[in-house]
């Protein structure tokens, strides 16, 4: 039987899941990170303090120590992010690859409206050697191969990986401070004076 902590990082993994292809359905918030990405931390951090609070309740408040507390947390919050980094590997390469095709085409007709202007030209070359000896159109595919390498899904696969167990950890370590100063104190202290 799995313990409270991984079936709510389940559940949560998958209600955002579900969240985000209900979005893509209805065509809401489709080319917006805010919102889902606020939801998706909001479900991170819930994920890990209910299933730390169930998992004390099925244990006893004041039995595990803070190091347990804080193990149980992190596995919920790594849990939970490896399934969503792998859903959003798969959404943003199978399921809507325009949002990064969009994404490419913004940031590319930006530049170029700004390498119309000569002065900007000239201030990419003195701050890139490399862009000295290029032409203008050299430049531009040069721009264009590491914008359409930086908005990759892979890289949003990496970045989400990274920055969801940095948020996961930072998360355990306050949610098991609350729990053990502020919210289960008396059960702890109890335990301390046995």
């Amino acid at each position: 039987m799995l313990r409270p902590t991984i079936k709510i990082a389940f559940a949560f993994a998958f209600g955002w899941i579900i969240l985000k292809m209900l979005f893509y359905s209805l065509h809401l918030f489709m080319d917006d990170i805010v919102v889902p990405g606020m939801i998706n931390n909001l479900f991170l951090l819930l994920s890990i303090s209910l299933g730390l609070y169930y998992t004390k309740k099925q244990e006893g408040y004041g039995v595990a120590s803070a190091f347990t507390d804080l193990k149980r947390g992190i596995t919920s919050g790594m849990i939970y992010t490896l399934i969503v980094a792998i859903f959003i590997l798969i959404y943003y390469s199978y399921i809507y690859p325009e949002f990064t095709e969009n994404r490419i085409e913004q940031r590319m007709d930006l530049f170029y409206s700004e390498m119309e202007r000569p002065s900007y030209v000239d201030s990419l070359r003195t701050q890139n050697a490399a862009f000295e000896i290029m032409t203008k159109e050299e430049i531009i595919s040069k721009i264009k191969a590491d914008n359409v390498s930086n908005l990759s899904p892979k890289n949003s696969f990496v970045f989400t990986l990274l920055g969801m167990m940095i948020l996961s950890a930072t998360y355990a370590i306050f949610i098991t401070l609350i729990y053990q100063r502020i919210l289960f104190r008396d059960s702890y202290s109890e335990k301390k004076g046995n």
